[in-house]
């Protein structure tokens, strides 16, 4: 029997679990499966995960959404992936993990950047890869290695972001996509170059032949070995295409593909993207131009550390009870600016508009006439002040935002969205089946890779919109209290660089 190459598995490697999607080739999600898994925090400002979990988690997704679904394992015309980024994994050359992946969270390495850089670097680097590292940066955890794992640095025959070891896996080569190696801080992502910098590895003391190469997110990158096939129930052979880091899989999942189109995701982390034609940088506002999974253009990234996570927090230490819609709820119940009761979230460092590692969250404000529903909205609207000031830089970089897609497990939630559109101003278009818009990004560019569509640009009708949110009269508590927000961080950051400056 003949049969037709139908659909795409997709996976999306999060910071809580791996979903497996089967779509079809126009990128529609038909089914998903998620696996979870834990983040491990061994010290403080330490965050770790098994990569064999990760691989577990890959292989179980994906032999349930083959079972449930039914599809001929002959019908799959290409699996690809989308992951959390700036994660670092050493392996040796068989691609065993010589350590846990120190993920995107940890900071541990602040002391080590902290010695490495200095105004001359700064500059250099930030010429090269349009953007400056951060503790919780690939270039500074390798550093990390190099300075206090020395047993697993001589060891270390490739460095791998997340993604990069999943490709590895499925096709047995050692590669990367633009995207993720441009947020590593190594990589020169200047037009007519997309290549390790030299200058840099040579500062790091780190050869290129250490790094895994680097190729376009639209790219097969190999077929799926004998092994994984048997792992993952599928046929040997299978094409792998590169896929993204989730900025980029969320950005074509999100439909905001066009220059000026903006997307708010609002996941564990949260991220403002606009796709640029051009390198735009910004020290003053920590935002940095890193390479899209279209290779014709860069996306303008703001990153938020702690948004969904927040809520989860939340939700696990003092609303454990309660499932996500009851909090909804709830939350409705309290008034817009939550009876003035400011939460920070900066739960776990910060990075855009604020480049800070120590600072940490917090309520403010908090009296004996607030409530469980007030502490619960402030939560959500504390997230939201944040992105309203990421939303202040961007806007100073590429002009006004008219409106915003928004995507993520945090979209799911019509309260959310109408406090992220009242406190910011602008029109918030919820994407339908928001959760999944990194499954469906990548989905859609294996679909690119497969030819089903010339360009991305032809992507946009194909990510439909579910509700629309445009601002209410909640905006005038909203611009009472935003500057109380920003101003807290500059109360509150000496005293959180005391109790938690990073000791190594």
């Amino acid at each position: 029997m003949n049969f037709v190459k139908k659909y795409i598995i997709a996976h999306d490697l999060g910071t809580r679990g791996n979903k497996a999607s089967l779509l079809d080739l126009r990128g529609n999600i038909l089914s998903s499966f998620f696996k979870g898994y834990e983040v491990i925090y061994p010290k403080p400002n330490w965050a770790e995960q098994d990569p064999k979990v990760w691989w577990n988690a890959i292989v179980e997704s994906t032999n349930r959404l083959i079972e449930e679904t039914k599809v001929s394992e002959k019908e799959i015309g290409a699996i690809t992936f989308s992951a959390q980024m700036s994660g670092t994994l050493p392996v040796d050359k068989n691609g065993e993990p010589l350590m846990n992946t120190m993920i995107w969270l940890d900071s541990r390495a602040a002391d080590v950047l902290e010695d490495f850089l200095n105004p001359v670097r700064e500059l250099r680097i930030f010429q090269i890869t349009g953007g400056l590292p951060g503790p919780k940066d690939i270039l500074s955890k390798i550093l990390w290695i190099k300075k206090h794992r020395e047993d697993i640095w001589r060891e270390t025959y490739k460095f791998l972001d997340c993604k990069d070891y999943l490709v590895y896996k499925t096709t047995g080569n050692f590669i990367t996509s633009r995207d993720c190696a441009s947020t590593s801080w190594m990589f020169d992502s200047r037009p007519g170059k997309m290549d390790w910098s030299p200058v840099i590895l040579e500062w790091m003391g780190l050869s290129k032949d250490r790094l895994p190469h680097v190729k376009k997110s639209i790219d097969i990158v190999g077929y799926l070995t004998k092994e994984a096939a048997r792992e993952m129930n599928l046929s040997e052979g299978i094409p792998v295409v590169n896929g993204a880091g989730d900025v980029g899989s969320a950005t074509v999942g999100s439909g905001a593909v066009g220059i000026g189109d903006v997307h708010l995701y609002v996941g564990t982390s949260g991220w403002l993207v606009s796709p640029v034609k051009k390198r735009i940088t910004s020290i003053k506002y920590y935002m940095g131009s890193i390479l899209s999974a279209d290779p014709e253009k860069y996306n303008i990234v703001g990153e938020q550390e702690v948004a969904g996570e927040a809520y989860k927090w939340f939700q696990e230490n003092v609303f454990e009870h309660y499932d996500y819609r009851q909090m909804d709820e709830i939350a409705a119940k309290a008034p817009p600016g939550s009876r003035k009761l400011i939460f920070l979230p900066w739960m776990f460092g910060e990075r855009s508009p604020l480049n800070d590692s120590t600072i940490r969250g917090g309520f403010f404000n908090l009296s004996l006439e607030h409530r469980k529903e007030d502490l619960l909205r402030a939560v959500m609207e504390g997230v939201a002040y944040h992105v309203r000031w990421m939303l202040e830089g961007l806007q100073k970089l590429i002009g006004s935002v008219r409106e915003i897609n928004i995507i993520g497990g945090g979209a799911n939630s019509d309260v959310w969205c109408q406090i992220f559109s009242d406190v910011t101003g602008k029109k918030i278009n919820q994407i339908e089946r928001p959760q999944e818009a990194t499954s469906r990004g990548a989905g859609l560019i294996a679909a690119v890779a497969l030819g089903v569509y010339k360009n991305f640009e032809e992507i946009k009708s194909y990510v439909p919109i579910k509700k629309v949110f445009m601002p209410q009269k909640n905006r005038e508590i909203y611009d009472e209290l935003y500057p109380v927000f920003k101003s807290l961080y500059r109360l509150h950051a000496p005293l959180a660089k005391k109790l938690n400056k990073n000791k190594g």
